[in-house]
């Protein structure tokens, strides 16, 4: 079995490159549309907490779980003690406990993603929801789309499409209530992101090899620098699937 990723090494930035507090803002409006009078509910992969934080701007208790130490050490200033580090795979959580729980762009890090849904579902009341947002994006960025496209190829591997987090959760007896998608934007310049690239920030470059690197990505980063005016920011909109499940009676 494969190992789930940790954000120990990019925790210090990984919200200023994944849109801040705008985009948390927004994800958190959407999930809430969806709790209903949960009172307790549960984030899979809290990472550094901004979406916890962001529904209790919405009257939400969020308690939340994640394998990084340095996530939750971020996370913990923004929601204090509710939070644990623990496995997806094995939640310290009592069965039939919680009203709602949510996963945000977690399921294409995790080893096992079918076993992270059915645990979900085990701690998950009668009745209760789960909210999933899936890992890869369908992008539009200007100018900077053909670069954009040849990275978003390396996510390719991401096992969590919606049709797949479908299956996973029919297998782990939940219904389907809703099926969209959502849109989520920011602002970019072209030199912005080609060094965050470089910095390999997201988890799809960390473990490329050499050649993929040099025939793939490099050229991607020369690219983006080399396009017309590289300071001035682009809208780029990454569009993704939001999956909302029930646990039967």
């Amino acid at each position: 079995m494969t190992e789930s990723v940790s954000f120990d090494r990019i925790a210090d930035r990984y919200d200023e490159t994944r849109g801040g507090e705008r985009r948390a803002q927004h994800v958190a409006a959407e999930i809430d549309r969806y709790l209903g009078g949960a009172r307790r509910i549960l984030e899979v992969g809290v990472g550094t907490g901004i979406v916890a934080s962001a529904l209790g701007d919405h009257g939400r208790t969020v308690l939340g779980v994640d394998i990084s130490a340095e996530m939750l050490s971020r996370a913990h200033a923004r929601i204090g003690s509710r939070i644990a580090r623990a496995d997806a795979h094995n939640l310290p959580v009592p069965t039939s406990s919680v009203d709602a729980a949510y996963l945000v762009w977690v399921l294409h890090l995790v080893a096992e993603p079918a076993d992270v849904i059915a645990e979900c579902a085990r701690v998950l009341r009668p009745s209760g929801r789960i909210v999933v947002l899936t890992g890869r994006p369908r992008t539009q960025a200007e100018d900077m789309g053909e670069f954009e496209a040849v990275l978003d190829g390396l996510r390719e591997t991401r096992r969590d499409t919606g049709d797949a987090v479908v299956q996973w959760a029919t297998a782990a007896g939940l219904d389907v209530v809703t099926r969209r998608e959502l849109k989520t934007e920011h602002w970019a310049s072209p030199v912005e992101y080609a060094d965050v690239v470089e910095q390999r920030t997201f988890s799809f470059l960390w473990d490329l090899d050499d050649r993929t690197w040099v025939e793939v990505v490099q050229p991607a980063i020369d690219g983006l620098r080399s396009l017309p005016d590289p300071t001035r920011p682009r809208r780029v909109v990454h569009r993704r699937d939001l999956l909302v499940f029930q646990k039967g009676h």
